[in-house]
């Protein structure tokens, strides 16, 4: 009993420890790279100001698209984010599957020791960003992902969603569906329609793009409206990526 009692106040001093250590880590690696993110966004008169909520969606770009967002974008938001990487103990198989199928070249004991290393500061900057978990596992538990994000946008705090089935280091990858249910959830509770704003983040330019809002229409067919709106957002962020980043060389090569 002494034991436990003592233990609680040295385990919260070694937490606060822990969290100072991160805290600082991350303020001098933010420090740095702004001189490496001065980038701009683009198509802010997009934004329309009646918007009773707003949801961006985003291409992923691997590890960018999120960073560059959680650095740069100019407005409020929460992101949601996959459960496994918001956990401790799943973090570290969800960093080392991207790890070793983009650094096949490093020796697996490094690889090994670099997910280790970097996971702890990874959690810290994704609880930072105050996450709503969603998970691909369990479709039934993402009831509650959408009871937060309504009382997020009701909140006039806005969403973004990277919902790119796999990351791709070029282009614009294929839609994971189900993101589109929150425009349904959204008016059931509140009988207000959501604006979703697709956005495009470039690599080669270090900037974002921001285009015109697919806004969510309760009065058409619930199957055709998901297809529409999914279509859409892909549609406008892959006609960005071609009109701001893919140059004449790059649509050669695919000729």
């Amino acid at each position: 009993m002494i034991k436990k009692i003592l233990l609680k106040p040295l385990l919260f001093l070694l937490k606060l420890i822990e969290f100072v250590i991160l805290g600082t880590i991350f303020g001098v690696i933010f420090i740095l790279a702004q001189p490496f993110i001065w980038g701009f966004t683009k198509g802010k008169k997009n934004l329309r100001k009646d918007d009773e909520a707003r949801v961006f969606i985003a291409n992923h770009y691997e590890i960018y698209g999120p960073f560059i967002m959680f650095m740069r974008f100019p407005f409020r938001f929460r992101p949601w984010v996959i459960d496994k990487m918001c956990e401790p103990k799943s973090i570290e198989q969800q960093m080392s599957i991207g790890f070793y199928n983009n650094y096949k070249w490093l020796p697996k004991w490094f690889k090994v020791f670099l997910v280790k290393v970097a996971k702890r500061l990874v959690l810290f900057v994704i609880n930072l960003s105050r996450p709503i978990p969603v998970s691909r596992d369990n479709p039934r538990s993402n009831i509650k992902t959408m009871q937060k994000s309504v009382e997020v946008l009701n909140k006039k705090t806005s969403l973004v969603i990277f919902p790119e089935l796999c990351s791709v280091k070029e282009g614009v990858g294929e839609f994971m569906t189900g993101f589109e249910h929150i425009g349904k959830y959204y008016y059931q509770k509140t009988g207000k329609k959501i604006s979703f704003y697709p956005v495009f983040v470039s690599k080669k330019k270090n900037s974002m793009y921001i285009e015109k809002p697919v806004i969510f229409k309760p009065e058409n067919d619930p199957n055709q409206e998901k297809e529409r709106i999914v279509k859409e957002l892909h549609d406008s962020i892959e006609n960005s990526y071609i009109l701001n980043e893919k140059t004449k060389k790059d649509a050669k090569s695919q000729d």
